[in-house]
């Protein structure tokens, strides 16, 4: 799979503490964990059914990361490519990790978002390594 990539697809969350970690994880995936294996793509071009970033998903595997429970990340995927390869939450490394509480200041990630975005992007990591070797 020299040429392929596992795309990462995180919630577009704005404005808000989870889908700030949803974002945050997945640059640190595809920048220091798996960067030969991993890559992100926009949402928004995906809802808007952009044709190259479509074909792309189409010929890779793919990762979402939601925020909450509407699953936003996830369910563009599932309509507007297939289902995804693997889906996490944000919110299920704050319920392994309970006394890291995300801070409220959603511009600017604080310390225990950061401890807690990078647990979920260890597990991410993870998850690209399998995925990259099917």
């Amino acid at each position: 799979m020299s040429e392929e990539k596992v795309y990462i697809i995180p919630c577009s969350g704005i404005g808000k503490a989870f889908g700030g970690m949803c974002r945050e994880a997945a640059y640190i995936v595809v920048n220091e964990l798996a960067p030969e294996k991993a890559a992100i793509e926009c949402l928004p071009l995906i809802v808007k059914g952009k044709k190259e970033v479509i074909d792309a998903l189409k010929a890779n595997k793919i990762i979402t990361i939601d925020g909450c429970t509407a699953k936003c990340a996830y369910t563009d995927v599932r309509v507007a490519v297939r289902e995804p390869d693997a889906v996490f939450m944000s919110t299920d490394i704050v319920k392994k990790h309970r006394d890291l509480k995300p801070e409220k200041d959603i511009l600017i990630l604080g310390e225990n978002a950061k401890v807690l975005s990078r647990k979920l992007a260890e597990n991410i990591a993870e998850k690209v390594d399998d995925l990259y070797i099917e």
